[in-house]
């Protein structure tokens, strides 16, 4: 009995070895090695100034062309919010001084800024992932799979291709939950619920938007009996994240407000957005456009619930944890209202689908905590749910895949970005060809 343990532990080392170098492979052939919009160009500006010239002032940056800027006091600043930009600079730091630099093009500093920061937290999120559905009553093998659909059937993993924040507020999020999750159980609670609201409040600098889970899950620790007690943990994180926040933009034009909702430091000589009325944040759409427009983010051309059709399952969980009350419902109500917020104001406040994108790009932090509630629908269901699931899971597989190629997608080539993307593949044979 003890030589057949050692030969199953053998056996099961082999494995997870195995599957560790299919891994690493996977996230290197996955990583895109070039800047593909303005959006990224703007964050790269930032990461090249602030190591090469130690400011924020982009002037006389490679990436200067970006639309996505700002000008303020006769210079330009990125129009982004900073922390994915200060994340990118300490990891450019050491590769500027082995001789690698940012620039347009295949560039290999941009692969490794993107590989280190965007692609190893979609890793990190989807064990964060793995480690939530411990509370649950899954088995192993089907908490393996959902984190596999998460992981490779959604736009958590077309976005994780590329530098963008969005990706990153997904993954914090993900890690957040989990750590909230854990408080909950154990009995390091003060040290879990500081580290939940430390990620949870790095997705809200990440991505503006998400900071509504923020405050939703405040609310949360603020009405639990067992967690009421240590909200000050909760609490604590705001000084290492918001703070420095605050700051960053009252150092560059003397106002806590995001420079990127203020229309003044766009109207430059030469500026894109001069007579342009696609900003975020600025205005509030008029109830008939709010309405069509609310209806097409989600099921439009480049609807968000198309492109992630396992969402149709999600969504539907979610909503049965909370009519049920079970185990998991108060958490489902805070998720659900934090969306809802987020969607909203997303409806309300935008106008253009997120510019040159797959999908919705906005709606991408959402993905890790609404997969979550997919697990109550894996337990003994019939064959045909079990084909529904199987079918809809394919079809996620395809869409992500896709938007994998290029997540800053054309819309003038189509207004569907899947289009977009299928255009793209006779180029990419090509270039792989001998």
């Amino acid at each position: 009995m003890k030589s057949m343990r050692i030969i199953c532990n053998r056996y099961s080392t082999r494995r997870v070895v195995l599957f560790s170098i299919l891994l690493i492979v996977f996230m290197l052939i996955t990583t895109r090695p070039m800047v593909g919009s303005w959006n990224d160009a703007s964050r790269m500006a930032t990461i090249e100034s602030l190591v090469e010239r130690r400011t924020f002032i982009i002037d006389d940056s490679t990436f200067i062309n970006t639309g996505d800027k700002v000008l303020i006091d006769g210079h330009f600043y990125s129009d982004k919010p900073p922390f994915p930009s200060i994340l990118g600079a300490v990891l450019y730091l050491p590769l500027y001084h082995l001789g690698l630099e940012l620039d347009y093009g295949w560039n290999m500093a941009y692969y490794l800024l993107t590989l280190f920061t965007v692609k190893l937290f979609w890793l990190l999120g989807l064990i964060a992932f793995y480690y939530s559905l411990s509370f649950t009553r899954l088995d192993g093998r089907m908490r393996f799979l959902l984190t596999a659909a998460l992981g490779l059937a959604s736009l958590y993993f077309s976005w994780s291709s590329a530098f963008n924040n969005h990706l990153l507020a997904a993954s914090f999020l993900s890690i957040g939950f989990a750590f909230l999750l854990e408080a909950k159980r154990s009995e390091s609670t003060a040290k879990h619920l500081f580290l939940s609201s430390l990620f949870i409040a790095l997705a809200g600098v990440t991505d503006l938007t998400t900071a509504v889970f923020w405050a939703a899950f405040a609310v949360y620790v603020l009405v639990d009996r067992d967690l009421r007690s240590k909200i000050h943990f909760f609490r604590l994180p705001l000084l290492l994240t918001l703070a420095p926040t605050m700051i960053y933009y009252l150092h560059i034009h003397g106002s806590v407000i995001p420079v990127s909702i203020v229309r003044s430091y766009f109207e430059y000589p030469g500026s894109p957005w001069i007579e342009v009325d696609e900003f975020s944040g600025m205005y509030i759409n008029s109830l008939p456009f709010f309405l069509s427009y609310g209806f097409k983010i989600l099921l439009g051309s480049k609807g968000f619930l198309l492109y992630n059709p396992l969402i149709f399952v999600a969504i539907p969980g979610l909503i049965l944890e909370i009519k049920r009350k079970r185990i998991f419902s108060r958490e489902a109500l805070t998720i659900g209202m934090a969306s809802l917020i987020l969607y909203l104001y997303i409806a309300l406040m935008t106008t253009n689908y997120g510019g040159g994108c797959y999908s919705i790009r906005w709606f991408v932090p959402l993905l890790p905590m609404l997969f979550f509630f997919i697990h109550p629908l894996l337990k003994g269901r019939s064959t045909r749910y079990q084909w529904l699931l199987i079918v809809l899971g394919a079809v996620s597989i395809a869409l992500s895949f896709l938007g994998l190629i290029n997540p800053w997608t054309d819309p003038e080539v189509s207004e569907f970005p899947a289009m977009v993307n299928v255009k793209m593949i006779p180029d990419i044979l090509r270039l792989l060809s001998p």
